[in-house]
């Protein structure tokens, strides 16, 4: 089963995951950094006028500040509370304009003049992504970057093969194919990442921590518990313990 995308249940999922987010989002972090090296052949004039959406807690808006001189930085996520955590977390990065622009980002207008959209593992939350990268594509002016990650095919495969519950993801090869009219591929990667958690309930902690899964959807009885943690040791346990397979991609374009 597909899950169908809620808005409301994804923002109160993220929202009570707030403490924990970045001690448990450890490849959502890793996947940050990827990010931001995929950045380090841009121009300066790239980092002008930068719009993130889905900053959640900001370790990547910080790993990019950190990196990089940006002078005004919009910020946009689905869960507003992340608005004063984020700013915080900035306030050191006294150079650059802060200006929050926070909701549903199908629903707001991008703001004028923007040398960069980033964003870091948000995209496979929205409805309708094609139509999105269009959105984009008509927003941007010629010469203004694209940078994204987002996680694809084979996430939480250990997870969907026991439930049948899992997201919709694009193959990399579809959103090449949204992309290739508007954009400029400057690079392209794929990643492919498994850790280790030495019991299932830890596993079931660790997905609904970081809000990658449809583990908040999926109905939990006693039994129904007790069979998925028995299956899930039976199919996929190792010497280093129960594993959570993610798959990732990264992209940098330009807009042609």
């Amino acid at each position: 089963m597909v899950l169908a995308l809620n808005k409301q249940k994804i923002a109160q999922c993220f929202r009570r995951s707030m403490e924990s987010y970045d001690e448990a989002a450890i490849v959502q972090n890793k996947l940050a950094g990827r990010l931001v090296r995929a950045l380090e052949g841009l121009p300066d004039r790239a980092f002008r006028r930068v719009f993130e959406i889905g900053c959640c807690t900001g370790a990547l808006t910080e790993m990019l500040c950190r990196e990089r001189e940006v002078r005004t930085l919009f910020l946009n996520d689905l869960v507003p509370e992340f608005e004063d955590l984020v700013l915080q977390r900035l306030d050191t990065f006294q150079g650059t304009e802060k200006i929050p622009s926070f909701g549903d980002i199908e629903d707001l207008e991008l703001p004028r003049g923007l040398s960069m959209v980033l964003s870091g593992a948000t995209f496979q939350w929205l409805s309708d992504l094609p139509g999105f990268l269009n959105k984009l594509a008509e927003s941007l002016q010629p010469g203004a970057y694209l940078a994204f990650s987002l996680f694809g095919p084979g996430t939480l495969k250990e997870f969907s093969s026991i439930t049948s519950v899992a997201l919709h993801y694009f193959s990399d090869d579809e959103i090449l194919s949204f992309l290739k009219t508007d954009f400029m591929v400057l690079s392209h990667h794929s990643h492919d990442d498994t850790i280790f958690f030495p019991s299932v309930r830890e596993v079931l902690g660790h997905i609904r921590s970081t809000g990658v899964g449809g583990v908040s959807q999926y109905q939990w009885t006693r039994e129904c518990l007790r069979s998925f943690e028995s299956q899930y040791v039976s199919d996929f346990k190792q010497e280093s313990g129960v594993p959570v397979s993610y798959v990732s991609s990264t992209f940098v374009l330009r807009r042609r």
